[in-house]
């Protein structure tokens, strides 16, 4: 049983001075799982006595059992935190791996052969993706509008045609708003390109292309356990930046076209 499972059964019987002890170990687990008795009273500002009151409250034997317990916590959210960084490491390394091989051909076209270019992004880091697609393919010369923020009514869905294509970021892509706008721009032709997480929803289903992340969920703050890991959605834009830019010049150049890139 962990210290703080210990804590909470025996609540009841712990006063303040017990309580306020608590809190500088559940703060400094790390330091207070070595230090003496006599160094915990100091910097709790106690008596040894009372540490040791407040050990057996706890239904341990003594501060060396204390001790053993304490320790044993650290080492083992060491060995977590380690861990966590390895899968977020394989994770990125996979990811990238997998996208080596990708044919982003029938993607490139849609963008190529399109009247106008739209992104959005239905949360803060996916509108920072959209923002980040649509700066990056100025370099390539393609002006895509990014609608974030835009008031999503009939007078913006006239404004779109089916020549248009549509590039939606949506980390579940199950929310009523982003399937709501999906469903709107396939009724007025639009064509979508879908980015969202590797898994069956309702927003892959109705694009006509999807670019699929794979991010790990890690725990590493207690405040967050399931700490999503969101730099994939930056690093699959860049990709297909780059790989756009490689398309369109052997398009244009195929065409005869003048390029300039």
């Amino acid at each position: 049983m962990q210290l703080e499972e210990l804590v909470y059964k025996n609540y009841s019987s712990l006063n303040s001075t017990d309580l306020f002890i608590w809190k500088y170990i559940s703060l400094n687990k790390k330091d207070s799982s070595t230090q003496t008795i006599d160094e915990l009273a100091l910097n709790c500002n106690v008596s040894r006595t009372t540490i040791t009151r407040f050990v057996r409250k706890l239904g341990l034997k003594g501060y060396s059992e204390f001790k053993v317990l304490l320790s044993w916590e650290v080492k083992e959210k060491d060995i977590l935190s380690d861990e966590a960084y390895y899968t977020a490491c394989d994770s990125i390394i996979h990811f990238i791996e997998s996208q080596r091989e990708k044919d982003y051909d029938k993607i490139c076209k849609m963008i190529y052969e399109s009247t106008h270019v739209y992104v959005y992004g239905s949360g803060d880091i996916q509108s920072s993706v959209a923002k980040q697609i649509k700066r990056m393919f100025l370099s390539c010369q393609e002006k895509i509008y990014d609608f974030g923020g835009t008031t999503f009514d009939k007078s913006f869905y006239n404004m779109v045609g089916a020549n248009d294509v549509v590039i939606l970021i949506s980390l579940s892509g199950s929310s009523e708003k982003i399937i709501s706008i999906a469903r709107n721009l396939k009724l007025r032709g639009c064509k979508i390109i879908a980015i969202t997480e590797l898994k069956d929803n309702e927003l892959s289903n109705i694009s006509d292309e999807v670019m699929y992340i794979s991010a790990a969920k890690i725990s590493i703050l207690e405040l967050h356990p399931s700490y999503q890991m969101t730099m994939l959605y930056f690093v699959l834009a860049e990709l297909l930046f780059i790989k756009y830019s490689i398309y369109k010049k052997h398009r244009m150049l195929s065409e005869g076209l003048e390029c300039t890139l």
